[in-house]
């Protein structure tokens, strides 16, 4: 049986990502070292190795950590509004929101592979995910046009195209994200 860490270690991983994140931010995640990280988290390299063997897992922590966030964070919008008739506009605005955020602007600063390699680790996760919060808008769709919506096509252009805004995010308009992904959304649905 595996034991929880406390809560001395669950500081120490929050010290690690936070550190790994801020150097990522920083000079982009291709040069960055374990020691680069343990000093910046001020502990010791046995304490770093003892959390995370290599880089590579830091920086997909750090991802798994953003992504943990956009989610409680989509979670929260919709607990706020959870009206089925206004799901399309919390989604989106709540991507719109996130996609302009400092934090998604300076990842999409640092380095566009990273995003890239990073966004393939969840891909069909996300593609759940959006299937999931939008249900309450694809029901009254269906109701609306008579037939099913295609859910998975649906989903899968939605994370394509915002994992596309992220990579690509300087040659789109990302004042209109929400605007442009009410568009593709309902398009899609029509079908």
């Amino acid at each position: 049986m595996t034991k929880e860490p406390g809560t001395r270690a669950l500081e120490t991983r929050k010290r690690i990502i936070a550190a790994a994140l801020e150097l990522t931010l920083r000079q982009g995640e291709s040069g960055i070292t374990m020691t680069e990280i343990y000093k910046l988290a001020n502990i010791s390299r046995t304490s770093l190795y003892r959390h995370f063997s290599t880089v590579e897992e830091i920086l997909t922590s750090i991802y798994l950590k953003i992504r943990s966030e956009f989610e409680s964070g989509l979670q929260n919008a919709i607990e706020a509004n959870p009206s089925a008739e206004n799901r399309l506009d919390v989604v989106t605005d709540y991507l719109h929101h996130f996609f302009t955020s400092d934090l998604a602007q300076k990842l999409s600063a640092a380095n566009t592979s990273y995003l890239k390699k990073l966004s393939l680790i969840s891909f069909d996760a996300r593609v759940d995910m959006y299937k999931k919060v939008l249900g309450p808008y694809f029901d009254i769709a269906e109701q609306q046009k008579g037939a099913p919506v295609d859910r998975d096509l649906v989903a899968y252009f939605i994370t394509h195209y915002y994992a596309s805004m992220a990579l690509y995010g300087g040659y789109g308009r990302p004042e209109a994200i929400n605007l442009l992904l009410k568009k593709l959304i309902t398009g899609l649905s029509m079908v």
